[in-house]
């Protein structure tokens, strides 16, 4: 992989997911130029706000799942800190998070190793066989949602309503 850049297009979909998440000021330390540190600090901090959010967004959940999320976050936070180059950065970032896209869906499926490929088809994906999930809306979040949607357009990373910071 390349060395990192002064460059603002290198690596600007996650420079992007810095600031719409973290903030100008995570976005402006990796903008440019930012060192290896810079950017192994700035994916530590993402890490840490994606099990913040989980831990205050997530409701009702087992404690065998709320583990499984937290060593999860923590692995790879391990792994942010001890990479070397920028690519061992973002392979565990984007292992990391891929790893919790399934947790979050149902579980993680651990035996798909033994088979050669696993098919994509609905019966070796469906995750619901150890818990399920589901999204619930009270009347308060609908007119919210509305009210975002109307601040931010039809486009999914337009700004969205000012935080409490």
């Amino acid at each position: 992989m390349a060395d990192i850049r002064a460059d603002l297009c290198q690596y600007y979909p996650m420079k992007d997911v810095f600031e719409a998440i973290l903030g100008t000021a995570s976005f402006r330390a990796v903008k440019d130029y930012g060192s290896l540190k810079t950017w192994k600090t700035e994916t530590v901090r993402l890490l840490r706000a994606i099990a913040l959010t989980i831990a205050e967004t997530v409701e009702v959940a087992d404690e065998e799942w709320k583990a499984d999320v937290q060593a999860e976050i923590e692995f790879g936070i391990s792994i942010a800190k001890s990479a070397t180059k920028i690519d061992e950065l973002f392979a565990g970032l984007a292992a990391t998070l891929a790893t919790l896209v399934f947790l979050q869906v149902g579980f993680l499926p651990r035996d798909h190793y033994k088979v050669k490929r696993v098919a994509l088809s609905p019966r070796n994906w469906k995750l619901n066989s150890v818990r399920s999930v589901q999204y619930v809306q009270s009347e308060e979040q609908k007119a919210m949602q509305k009210k975002v949607k109307k601040l931010k357009g039809t486009h999914p990373s337009a700004p969205t309503p000012p935080l409490d910071v």
